[in-house]
């Protein structure tokens, strides 16, 4: 049931690996508890139109993580962490010639509306 929705700017360089991006997100977020892998939906939106504000690097990837309610926030947050390292680790190259801004929002999803 999670959902892994990547959005990044047509500029990096790193667009090019996005199959691969998922498919990291995918595995880290496998592996902490309560996830059952078969459940996870990893996908990607490329934006090709935006503008950000004065300073802010050119680009930016943004990743979004919806899972159900219910579970710790520590063990949320190590989910974060955990997810954000492996964009960073993935998007090294556009960050260290200061291209990119990389972000990364886990939500809770209301488990009792939530449909499938």
């Amino acid at each position: 049931m999670p959902h892994i929705h990547l959005e990044t700017t047509a500029d990096l360089h790193e667009n090019a690996d996005v199959p691969d991006i998922l498919e990291a997100l995918v595995v880290a977020l496998s592996g902490f508890e309560t996830v059952a892998p078969a459940s996870i939906k990893a996908y990607h939106t490329l934006r090709s139109v935006w503008h950000v504000g004065e300073g802010h690097p050119a680009g930016f990837a943004h990743c979004q993580v919806g899972i159900l309610t219910g579970r710790p926030i520590e063990l949320r947050q190590q989910m974060a962490d955990g997810l954000y390292a492996v964009l960073l680790e993935r998007f090294a190259m556009s960050l260290e010639a200061g291209e990119v801004a990389v972000t990364l929002e886990l939500r809770e999803m209301d488990a009792p509306t939530y449909r499938k």
